[in-house]
């Protein structure tokens, strides 16, 4: 069955970016798979993203990645990016991009591509926070990085409507990053997902 994984790195101090939207310390543990001590956490936490049969994602993190994702390929499923602008699809190695302005929607399209796999949803806190108030969130993997930034994005601000009861699921724990995860007992009031331009 077709499970919506929300995953996110995210601070101690609960930041999803630093200052100024800088993500380079909360993904170092992604380019740490040198043979370290953290290797085997950081390397499964990448693989299980990499299984997901379908990708949603917000128009920051596609405009964000533009550069550093060059002409790599870099997502092995089919994406869908959350925006008001009307774009045609485009592909790159074989990757499509679709563009949806409705995270209902893109939930819905995303699920219907995997036959049966999960769906991630990366973890902007805009899409995030949206997600998990819209009751469309089935598990949280978070990537818990062993620093205080202070400033930044908070993944998690408030929600409409009713707390949103987790149920712990796992734990595996590595110097650079620890894998958090949760199952999703009750979710918040469904709210309008329309996603902000």
């Amino acid at each position: 069955m077709t499970k919506t994984v929300l995953h996110c790195s995210i601070s101690l101090d609960g930041f999803a970016t630093g200052p100024a939207g800088d993500l380079t310390r909360l993904h170092a543990w992604m380019f740490s798979l040198d043979g370290g001590s953290g290797t085997s956490v950081a390397s499964a936490l990448t693989r299980e993203f990499h299984a997901s049969k379908a990708i949603i994602f917000g128009r920051r993190t596609w405009d964000s990645g533009q550069e550093p994702w060059g002409e790599d390929d870099v997502f092995s499923a089919p994406v869908f990016v959350l925006t008001h602008e009307l774009l045609q699809p485009v592909e790159r190695n074989g990757t499509v991009f679709t563009f949806v302005s409705n995270l209902h929607e893109a939930v819905r399209r995303a699920s219907a591509v995997t036959g049966g796999g999960d769906v991630a949803l990366m973890g902007s806190p805009a899409v995030a926070q949206q997600a998990v108030a819209a009751g469309l969130v089935d598990e949280f993997l978070l990537h818990l990085v062993p620093v205080l930034l202070g400033s930044g994005t908070p993944c998690f601000a408030t929600f409409d409507g009713a707390p949103v009861e987790l149920e712990p699921a796992g734990a595996d724990e590595s110097p650079a990053v620890t894998g958090l995860r949760y199952r999703v007992r009750g979710a918040a009031q469904a709210n309008d997902a329309s996603v902000p331009a």
